[in-house]
């Protein structure tokens, strides 16, 4: 039998690895100029580098794939989660692209590529405004634990809880009994209290 623990630390970090499989396979088709094709009846003007189309296929089916596994078991499970920062992780690398590029267009003498710059800015805020929502929440997510105030844990049965304090509370008295008995005790042993002071004094914390 798989641990969940494997599957749910494996399929995030394949989520991970095809995130940088995109990331790096866009950058491969933007250095021949943000375009290319492969295959079909027509004549092509800008091939692709090789292996890359099939890199980036791959890398979002996988990716996709493997969201939903790592999704459904933390889900399942009821444990924090990454899940919230996998969209903005996606459009804020991909926007970081466009811009870098739009910026320092590849085989250019300088200028600003205008469509890619709109892209980025597009991509920056699609990735930007959910980071801003689900980063705080995730935080939380996997912090509530530390915060929660120290005291009976959670579910604990109350007739246990009674029993419980039941036994704490005579141990306490029963502590400070003894202490006082042994401070009578040495009294009667140095002289202050006599026989008859030390029974009485004895009958009275009995």
């Amino acid at each position: 039998m798989i641990r969940p623990t494997i599957v749910i630390v494996f399929s995030l970090a394949g989520v991970a690895c095809a995130l940088t499989l995109v990331f790096l396979s866009m950058r491969s088709v933007m250095d021949v100029g943000g375009f290319c094709a492969e295959g079909g009846p027509y004549e092509i003007a800008q091939h692709c580098p090789q292996g890359v189309p099939g890199v980036m296929v791959g890398s979002l089916l996988g990716g996709i794939v493997l969201a939903f596994v790592y999704v459904g078991q933390v889900l399942w499970r009821g444990i924090p989660s990454l899940a919230g920062l996998l969209w903005p992780a996606l459009f804020l690398s991909l926007g970081w692209n466009f811009l870098e590029y739009a910026f320092d267009p590849p085989g250019t003498g300088g200028g600003i590529v205008w469509g890619w710059l709109i892209s980025g800015i597009v991509f920056m805020v699609m990735g930007g405004l959910p980071l801003l929502v689900m980063l705080p929440a995730t935080v939380r997510a996997f912090t509530r634990e530390a915060e929660r105030p120290q005291g009976w844990p959670v579910g604990m049965p109350l007739a246990h809880m009674q029993r419980v304090a039941a036994r704490v509370q005579p141990a306490g008295a029963n502590a400070g009994m003894v202490d006082e008995l042994e401070r009578l005790a040495k009294l009667h042993e140095r002289g202050a209290l006599d026989d008859d002071e030390y029974a009485a004094a004895k009958r009275r914390l009995l």
